[in-house]
């Protein structure tokens, strides 16, 4: 993709965020002959630096003083919601992860030291995604919570109509957890509980949710490659993983493999489980809209084996019935 751009005239442009000059020196040595750079020190700093170029991907540091990296790619994903986000970071820092998951939305998150030519194939890959996303697509950010400039809102759509097609399923064997979701819901939409992985992927068959609420508390090896095989195949659903434990390592899996759409702990409340699935269902719809903005959700995963794979192979349709709902 990188070459395509240079033989059409425009080198794609990478915008670089951390507080160490060195870093930035670094940076510059490494891609500047692939890419047009661009190098901020700070986080206002590069924030004008999105509002006056076509970004296609930023990397942003996440420890800087003023304004953190997360911070940075929250506004950025308003600002510019085509610009790729990645997030890196020399520490094991909780609520970067977590904020990288609900407030970024970050395609991919890297720990320093992060190998050359890992961080190479990252942004090579975010390049060809960002590329691909054109700026009418893109420009349908999802956000929480309306933008003040927005339209008028629309009368609510009648609870039949919402059915058509969406709905939620919840992977856990925790009542409370599915008790919540059908109280954040209230009626407005059908939840589909299971208990385990055949029961998702039957679901998923016979009643096509667009949402995946999935509870990592347990047997999380399994879980996390259930997750990262549903979004390889399915990657219009979207996850919301749930747990009562934070762990830098698991989120960061689920970053990177899963895509995971947000993160939220348990105990969960009916208020924010509501705003997060209104939330993934807009998203999910938009996904459905605009088949080119599934690539920014694209996974690093390896192939099916197993049972899983099996699996999969029964969920193949889904894509298809969901754009003929």
């Amino acid at each position: 993709m990188a070459a395509a751009m240079k033989a059409a005239g425009r080198k794609p442009q990478i915008l670089f965020v951390d507080d160490e000059k060195r870093v930035l020196n670094s940076m510059r040595i490494m891609f500047r002959r692939e890419y047009e750079l661009h190098l901020a020190s700070s986080g206002r700093e590069a924030l004008d630096v999105i509002r006056q170029h076509e970004i296609d991907v930023i990397v942003a540091d996440h420890r800087m003083p003023g304004m953190s990296g997360v911070e940075v790619l929250t506004q950025v994903r308003s600002l510019s919601p085509r610009t790729v986000r990645i997030l890196l970071t020399g520490y094991a820092d909780l609520d970067a992860v977590e904020g990288s998951i609900n407030d970024g939305e970050v395609f991919r998150f890297l720990t320093k030291p992060c190998p050359p030519d890992q961080l190479r194939d990252t942004i090579s890959l975010a390049v060809e995604v960002a590329q691909k996303t054109s700026p009418a697509e893109s420009g349908q950010a999802t956000n929480d919570k309306p933008s003040p400039k927005t339209a008028p809102a629309r009368p609510p759509v009648s609870s039949e109509r919402l059915a058509q097609g969406l709905g939620i399923v919840v992977f856990t064997v925790d009542e409370e957890t599915l008790h919540v979701v059908q109280q954040a819901v209230r009626g407005r939409l059908p939840v589909y509980s299971a208990s385990n992985i055949v029961k998702v992927v039957k679901i998923l068959t016979e009643h096509r949710p667009g949402v995946l609420i999935t509870d990592v508390s347990d047997d999380k090896a399994t879980i996390q490659e259930m997750t990262a095989r549903l979004k390889e195949h399915l990657p219009e659903l979207v996850t919301i993983a749930v747990s009562p434990h934070r762990d830098v390592l698991d989120m960061v899996w689920l970053i990177n493999h899963g895509q995971i759409f947000r993160f939220l702990r348990k105990p969960l409340s009916p208020g924010r489980c509501a705003v997060s699935l209104q939330a993934a269902l807009k998203h999910h719809r938009m996904l459905l809209r605009n088949p080119e903005l599934v690539r920014r959700h694209q996974v690093d995963t390896s192939g099916d084996s197993g049972l899983m794979g099996g699996m999969m192979a029964r969920i193949k349709n889904v894509r298809r019935l969901w754009a003929s709902a």
